[in-house]
């Protein structure tokens, strides 16, 4: 099977909560990888390493240093499937469609936001398609220079 991850975020409990190019999105358990695998245990050892998990270059799996990793067909096929609320890709969209409408508004091209925020125009560019989910320090960096902020309200 050939996978790929698009989003990951880290979750309390040792729990990874993985977007799947096809669409599915996975909560896969990491406490038994570090009851079983001794350089596993670092995530539990070393303070914040669990944290810094990251899509591997390409989204063929986790990493988390040169000695963690995970393959992201063995996150798919492990993971137990949830299901994100209808709504998220509304709020997705808006989010989105704001950026861009703004981005515009400025005369700025995807270019110079590039310059103005450090993140590469291809990036850039795949976000505003909502081809990809940046992750929240990628959408924070692309907003400061528009002069927007992001907030959380309780709907």
């Amino acid at each position: 099977m050939f996978v790929k991850i698009t989003s990951l975020a880290t979750l309390p409990d040792y729990i990874l909560l993985v977007g799947f190019a096809d669409g599915e999105y996975k909560k896969f358990d990491v406490k038994p990888l570090i009851k079983k695998y001794p350089p596993f245990k670092a995530l539990v050892e070393t303070e914040g390493l669990y944290e810094q998990a990251k899509i591997d270059v390409g989204g063929y799996g986790i990493v988390w240093n040169d000695y963690l990793d995970l393959s992201a067909d063995g996150v798919y096929e492990q993971g137990f499937s949830c299901k994100l609320p209808d709504n998220i890709e509304v709020y997705k969209q808006r989010i989105l469609e704001q950026l861009v409408k703004v981005r515009k508004s400025a005369k700025l091209s995807q270019k110079q936001l590039e310059i103005l925020s450090g993140i590469a125009q291809p990036c850039i560019a795949r976000t505003e398609k909502g081809a990809t989910d940046p992750n929240l320090t990628t959408l924070l960096k692309l907003l400061e220079p528009l002069g927007l902020t992001l907030s959380i309200t309780q709907i």
